[in-house]
């Protein structure tokens, strides 16, 4: 099966009403499939750096030869259960909003395509983009994190430790 159509089945579950006439859906439709190729999920679109992030050129040659399947959600290809979590936790953290998904996806290209720790990948997002407020950037790279992170058993107790003074401290203060 073409590749496409995993990524129409992938914009179908996103509920993405993609028009090829609008810039914010082209650059939406990019950001959704390079933050799906970070994340492991092989789409067959590889994507390399550009000003406004993460960026396949043969996805954009796809998007404009295939725009009514594209536009009309046709696809016979279907997720699997791994794929429609992926898709889930893509639009419960991302929406579809293009400022938070070009700053992740930026932000993602570097950690993980150019291996960058996360401050120097933070600075190269900066560096890159800015024409974006902090908090801007500071959102997109957190719900990066989110996305394409998963908090190993330590790191979750490391929180817990961390948090749990806190946590006291409101119970007591909710008692008196």
């Amino acid at each position: 099966m073409e590749k496409r159509k995993k990524v129409i089945a992938f914009f179908k579950e996103l509920g993405f009403e993609f028009d090829i006439a609008r810039f914010d859906d082209r650059l939406i439709a990019q950001k959704l499939v390079c933050l799906l190729e970070l994340k492991g999920i092989d789409l067959g679109y590889s994507c390399s750096l550009y000003v406004r992030g993460p960026y396949s050129p043969d996805l954009t040659k796809d998007l404009f030869a295939y725009t009514p399947e594209f536009e009309n959600l046709e696809t016979g290809s279907r997720l699997n259960t791994a794929e429609k979590e992926a898709a889930g936790e893509l639009g419960r953290i991302f929406g579809l909003k293009p400022v938070p998904l070009e700053v992740g996806a930026t932000y993602g290209y570097y950690a993980i395509r150019q291996d960058c720790d996360p401050l120097e990948a933070s600075r190269q997002v900066k560096r890159l983009k800015p024409f974006y407020s902090e908090a801007q950037i500071a959102l997109g790279i957190s719900k990066a994190k989110e996305f394409l992170y998963k908090p190993t058993r330590k790191d979750l107790e490391d929180l817990k430790k961390e948090t749990d003074i806190w946590q006291r401290a409101s119970l007591k203060t909710l008692e008196h």
